[in-house]
């Protein structure tokens, strides 16, 4: 479950100490487990030994595959997320637990990416049917930190980003391509591919420029700040269509219907802890995005909707 430390352009408790939230979400996270297995077990009357619940990431990769198409449907309170009827839990699976516990989490790291202790953001809802949100935030591990459709400002422009992905190693950069089932796009260097579909032609702007963009973003933040040998990987990703890349000489990785499978496979298996320069690289960019609050009137219907 990665940490989403910047969701658009909305405040962030992330950036306000990177060193403290990470720990906190993932105490929180295993102490949530904990007590809402605990009910449960208490309910059918057995014991599980699961701890290896949030090691094991193939136990989110198969989740995902199941809850992709489900939509969250609201935010609630951290208190209020693992409240069960009696009634509900006895009928409740182990994996139907599972299950909830993503969706609950999911929605917590959407709220703390969008607010802080005393701050908060006008939260675009359309973020909780999100599925790319979704699947980099339960699929991804811990040890990554998440930028989803960053605003940055950098020589007096604001940019918006695709999808930043800051391993212990190297900075992923990710720009999804949406194609229809088993449709083909033709690669090329052009400002737009070709998607052919049921032997139709149809212009697809090409996703290269935003990867350009975003790289050149990153290098240039990151020259800025001495840092010059930061390594970048570009990927383009389009998991239901298939890409003919006929591009010579590009330092793009295309991931498509054919290889996409393996490709999470190896995203999942990233044993490396965070490392400092993961995580001064992260403040780094965070310090260049964008952020806006809510209006004062948003803020007292928010205190007033709480205090009901």
């Amino acid at each position: 479950m990665a940490h989403l430390v910047k969701l658009s352009d909305y405040v962030s408790r992330y950036a306000l100490d990177l060193n403290h939230y990470p720990s906190q979400f993932t105490r929180f996270k295993k102490e949530r487990w904990y007590y809402l297995k605990k009910q449960w077990e208490q309910t059918q009357g057995i014991s599980i030994d699961d701890d290896d619940f949030f090691e094991e990431e193939t136990n989110a990769l198969t989740i995902w595959q199941t809850l992709k198409n489900k939509i969250m449907k609201r935010i609630v309170k951290a208190d209020d997320l693992y409240e069960l009827e009696s009634d509900e839990r006895t009928q409740k699976t182990l994996a139907d637990l599972r299950n909830e516990f993503l969706q609950t989490i999911f929605e917590s790291q959407v709220m703390w990416a969008s607010s802080s202790l005393g701050e908060k953001s006008n939260l675009d809802e359309h973020y909780l049917k999100n599925e790319w949100l979704y699947f980099f935030c339960v699929t991804v591990p811990e040890n990554y930190f998440l930028f989803f459709e960053p605003i940055v400002y950098i020589k007096n422009a604001e940019l918006q980003l695709d999808i930043v992905l800051i391993s212990p190693s190297e900075v992923l950069c990710i720009t999804v391509l949406p194609g229809q089932e088993l449709s083909v796009f033709e690669a090329s260097s052009e400002r737009f591919w070709i998607e052919y579909i049921n032997k139709k032609r149809e212009k697809r702007l090409s996703p290269l420029l935003s990867l350009t963009r975003m790289e050149k973003v990153i290098r240039q933040i990151c020259l800025e700040e001495g840092k010059t040998n930061v390594p970048i990987r570009k990927m383009v990703l389009s998991p239901n269509s298939l890409i003919d890349n006929k591009i010579q000489g590009t330092k793009v990785e295309f991931i498509d219907k054919r290889n996409f499978s393996t490709w999470k496979e190896k995203l999942t298996k990233q044993p490396s802890p965070v490392k400092h320069d993961q995580l001064k690289l992260t403040e780094l960019l965070l310090s260049y995005c964008q952020t806006k609050l809510a209006g004062e009137e948003d803020l007292e219907e928010e205190q007033e909707f709480q205090q009901d």
